[in-house]
């Protein structure tokens, strides 16, 4: 499959840009522990050269982020300067400050939708935000956005206390108007590093990853979406990921093959989930676009190195000798390294528990 994927060659479909570290939230499941924004976050200017740049590269989607976008005073700015060029643009936010005027310019601006983060029912969401009426906001910003004709969606993180509220979470959506639904898992990272005790655990994919199949498999609106770091294969795979495509099952890892995360200084990861300097990490940074150009640091045949000149006898432990190893290398990148420290050994595979808790028998090895 990577020899596939290798002569189709690598431009970054999709990119998740940190336009400001900073937030107006301090969430325990942070990845990139938001807040205080960087002291040396990019200009109006250098982010405009960005977007002609990844427009350039081919890119076709890109989700604004953060930190929380909207208290970059340039979002919609550089949204519309993506839209102008080509690029399918969308932003994640959390909803607090989310208005009809924020609705207004990002339809202005030419976004295709907006996501917010609804994390459970109001005490689940309120808890892991930190802050009460958190879930009243964010579900404030999705009526907004019905209002004004603007598609809206959501992006669930499951975590300990609303890991029995999925399906209940689900129908609420629907009655909403909301018209898509990622659900991912939490990893111990950045903040949540700190609240071990809210991550779940790998033999709660035994629950979670059927659930999710059913719900899916029956057609129940939201259209779900389901994140890179819950799979992987066996008798749920078609259900959790299929699309009626020819290829519709996990194909591993996409991060700096056709996945790219941009910080707000202009560094440049694989994946913006990936850690980085807000938690002392810098073996996946690649490079800075004040040092050299956005297509020098994609172009680079030793950059991004851990997927595109992986092979599998990178692997270790379970993951080394598993049927699908070339297929799936180990998963979603980030919640190995986040569990483990070593990117090449998953636990969180449903796959993997199943076989271990002697549930299925192992495929063989071709």
């Amino acid at each position: 499959m990577l020899k596939l994927i290798n002569k189709l060659g690598y431009f970054p479909k999709t990119c998740v840009w940190e336009l400001t570290l900073g937030c107006n939230l301090r969430c325990f499941h942070c990845g990139s522990r938001a807040g205080t924004p960087r002291n040396d976050e990019l200009s109006l200017e250098e982010m405009l050269a960005v977007c002609d740049e990844l427009a350039d590269l081919g890119c076709e989607r890109v989700t604004l982020s953060g930190g929380e976008p909207t208290t970059h005073p340039h979002w919609d700015t550089v949204g519309k300067r993506l839209v102008d060029n080509g690029v399918q643009v969308n932003m994640i936010s959390n909803g607090i400050s989310w208005d009809d005027a924020s609705a207004i310019r990002a339809k202005n601006a030419g976004f295709s939708s907006a996501a917010f983060s609804i994390d459970g029912f109001e005490e689940s969401h309120d808890f892991i935000r930190g802050v009460a009426g958190a879930y009243k906001s964010a579900l404030n910003a999705v009526r907004v956005c019905v209002r004004n004709n603007l598609p809206v969606s959501i992006v669930t993180t499951i975590y300990r206390k609303n890991l029995h509220e999925l399906k209940q979470l689900g129908d609420m959506l629907a009655s909403e108007g909301v018209v898509s639904w990622q659900l991912q898992i939490g990893n111990p990272a950045g903040n949540m590093k700190d609240h071990r005790e809210l991550v779940i655990e790998p033999d709660d994919l035994l629950e979670i990853v059927p659930l999710l199949a059913e719900m899916r498999r029956s057609g129940q609106k939201p259209r779900m979406y389901i994140g890179d770091n819950i799979g992987y294969f066996g008798p749920y795979e078609e259900d959790l990921r299929g699309t009626g495509k020819e290829i519709d099952f996990w194909l591993g890892c996409r991060a700096g093959m056709q996945v790219m995360g941009i910080e707000s200084n202009g560094n440049i990861k694989g994946c913006l989930s990936l850690p980085s300097e807000m938690n002392r990490e810098d073996r996946f940074l690649e490079g800075n676009i004040r040092e050299k150009s956005l297509t020098d640091i994609w172009c680079n045949p030793d950059n991004f190195s851990f997927n595109r000149q992986f092979t599998v006898d990178r692997l270790g432990g379970f993951c080394r000798t598993c049927a699908y190893n070339e297929i799936c290398r180990g998963g979603c990148l980030w919640t190995a390294f986040s569990n483990t420290g070593d990117q090449f050994d998953n636990p969180f595979c449903w796959y993997r528990v199943a076989v271990e808790k002697g549930l299925i028998e192992p495929e063989n090895q071709s």
